[in-house]
Parts: structure tokens; sequence; C-alpha cells
């Protein structure tokens, strides 16, 4: 997997086996970076770094993930991306120098597209956040339903995407940044391997 980081692109020598350093990194990302660079892969899951706008934050750390269910009988694909962002000074809204965004988007059947629908898919993520302690959980539920036209299929389908940001729990040396992109993808996964909710109503 490619590294996962976007610096300024002077490297310095960091000490650490001569793992390149950019210059200018403050020791609390690098040590983020490091608790990336250390997370297990999750079997199944693709990882792939992607750029994180400097408008967003100082530093940050970007992962685009993918998980799908290619080999059941129906295929369920699950897909997103988690920027962990660090302000040197502190940004409105955020109540640390820290903060997570996190996009979703997820497999739904077309018998839970209902009202109860947006309230159970937010549920399951504040769920698989209590892994990590956050804070300060916002974000938005969109059900969709596309209708496809022309040489496509026909089939419709439809579908949930979540946008969702929250600051993460720190340390002294620094936010575990391996551990909010894992705790994504944890919830990626369990969006397919869960397979069909019950629904009320």
């Amino acid at each position: 997997m490619a590294d996962i980081y976007a610096f300024p692109a002077s490297p310095s020598e960091d000490g650490r086996g001569g793992v390149p350093r950019p210059e200018g990194v403050p020791d609390v990302v690098w040590h983020a970076v490091q608790t990336v660079r250390a997370m297990p892969h999750m079997a199944g899951m693709r990882y792939r770094e992607i750029p994180v706008p400097s408008t967003l934050a100082d530093f940050g750390i970007g992962v685009e993930l993918e998980y799908d269910s290619s080999e059941a009988s129906s295929p369920r694909t699950a897909t997103g991306w988690i920027m962990v962002l660090y302000a040197a000074q502190g940004r409105r809204g955020w109540t640390s120098q820290w903060r997570c965004v996190a996009f979703a988007r997820l497999p739904l059947d077309e018998n839970e597209r209902d009202c109860l629908t947006p309230s159970m898919y937010w549920e399951d993520m504040l769920d698989a956040l209590d892994a990590v302690d956050p804070e300060g959980v916002r974000g938005t539920v969109t059900v969709t339903r596309n209708t496809s036209f022309g040489d496509m299929e026909s089939e419709p389908h439809a579908g949930c995407e979540m946008r969702v940001s929250w600051t993460p729990s720190v340390s002294p040396e620094g936010a575990d940044a391996g551990a909010q992109v894992s705790v994504w993808a944890q919830f990626l996964r369990a969006s397919v391997d869960d397979g069909e909710r019950t629904v009320i109503g």
C-alpha cells in the first residue's frame, strides 16, 4: 500500500530506520502517520491514499476504502473515505486541533428504504464509532434511489450515503489516526456483511 499521508515534499530523516519524514511536520502529526502505517489491514478491504485539500487543515491523512461481498450470491459493495485532519490553530466548530471527516456509500435493499432507514444507519454508525470514543459527532444520512436508462441495466437500485465528522480522542503523543481509519473500515464492512436488516413499519 502507498504511504498514507500528504505533506510538503522536502523529506528529512526522522531517525526511525531511515523512514523519510517531510520537513516541518509536527511530532504529533508524525505520530498519527505512524499509527496509520502500523494499523492492521482488514481482509477483503481495499485501501488507497487520497490527497487532503489544504483548505481543510494544515495537515491531513486521507484514505479511500472499498469492501464488497463479490463471492456472495447477491454482491453488495460499500465504499467511502476518511480524513484525519490537524490544524495548527483551532478551527471554528472544532473542539480540538484534530477532526475526522468521513464519507460512506452503503448498500441498501429496496425493502429497507423507508422513513426509519436514516436513523437506523446513523445508530449503526454511532455504535461503530464508540470504539474510538469520539466527541461532537455530526453529519447527514441520505437515502437514494437510482433508475438506469439506455444500455444500462434497468433494475432500480437504492443506496445510502453518509457524511460524518467527529473529534477524535487524543493522547499526549497525538491522535491515533490508524484507529480512526480502522473503525471506519469496520463500519463499511459491517454494512455489507450484516446483510439485510429487519425493518419495522
